[in-house]
């Protein structure tokens, strides 16, 4: 084997090295791009810190209060990402569980980056698309919050502080993020702190 070749070896595991490491940080909150960027630059570097940054408890970065409670005594929190399905689940709260239904709390999770910059734009995307879910809801929602960490771990986190008695999720989550990231709905049933309802299917055409 020529020197040539070794060096590419070493490199190729180098960077793959790399993004496994970015990989495995984006599955525990942190999927920012400059993660993938990082990876490929410094290899197992970023493997050896990689293990103190992800050391991180989810947290609310931000809430709106977007209507008035209702006469049930329910707290229900909706998972929302923008995706058709993760509107089917709001669909199907409200229809299934409106009438006994005290709070219910839209809540879209980004990464522990975002936290972290000020510009940030997911931050400004989720708020948006929240601020759209609660429109939609024809009032039913009553907070809309942004979570920061792993998707489920935050939706639970945020569930056992906020005393939500239901989460309510649809089956799959929007883009490529189930593929990259994991089945978000997937973790949260495996889970047993707090119940959860999966939606599945597609959003109806009629609104509320």
């Amino acid at each position: 084997m020529t020197d040539l070749a070794l060096i590419l070896i070493g490199v190729g595991v180098w960077i793959a090295i790399g993004l496994l490491t970015a990989w495995w940080m984006a599955r525990r909150g942190h999927r920012h791009w400059w993660w993938l960027v990082m990876g490929a630059i410094f290899g197992p570097v970023l493997a050896v810190v990689a293990g103190e940054r992800v050391q991180q408890h989810p947290e609310r970065l931000s809430r709106v209060e977007a209507g008035a409670r209702g006469p049930g005594a329910l707290r229900v929190l909706v998972g929302v990402d923008g995706s058709k399905e993760s509107q089917a689940a709001l669909e199907l709260a409200v229809e299934l569980l409106g009438p006994y239904v005290e709070s219910l709390v839209a809540a879209e999770v980004v990464g522990y980056d975002a936290a972290e910059d000020d510009w940030d734009p997911s931050v400004t995307a989720a708020k948006s698309r929240l601020g759209t879910a609660a429109e939609g809801s024809g009032g039913r929602v009553t907070e809309c919050d942004v979570l920061s960490g792993p998707p489920a771990q935050a939706l639970v986190s945020h569930a056992k502080e906020q005393d939500i008695d239901l989460i309510v999720v649809g089956a799959h989550g929007r883009g490529l993020s189930r593929r990259l990231l994991g089945n978000v709905a997937q973790e949260l049933v495996r889970q047993n702190a707090v119940p959860v309802l999966v939606a599945g299917g597609r959003p109806r055409v009629s609104r509320w």
